[in-house]
């Protein structure tokens, strides 16, 4: 399962959790999460630098 659809979610506001892939995340474990997947390469390893990519919709 693909986690990097994390990266194409916006958060919705006045809304205390959502699900995506059958996990459930508050506003700051969104958060966390997508700065995380932000700092994956293309072959799902972590880097030691954060992409420059934005996604922003």
């Amino acid at each position: 399962m693909s986690k990097r659809r994390l990266l194409h979610i916006i958060f919705p506001k006045n809304v205390a959790h959502i699900y995506i892939d059958g996990k459930k995340y508050t506003q700051k474990e969104f958060d966390k999460a997508k700065q995380l997947e932000m700092r994956r390469d293309k072959f799902g390893r972590f880097t030691s630098n954060v992409s420059m990519k934005k996604i922003l919709y």
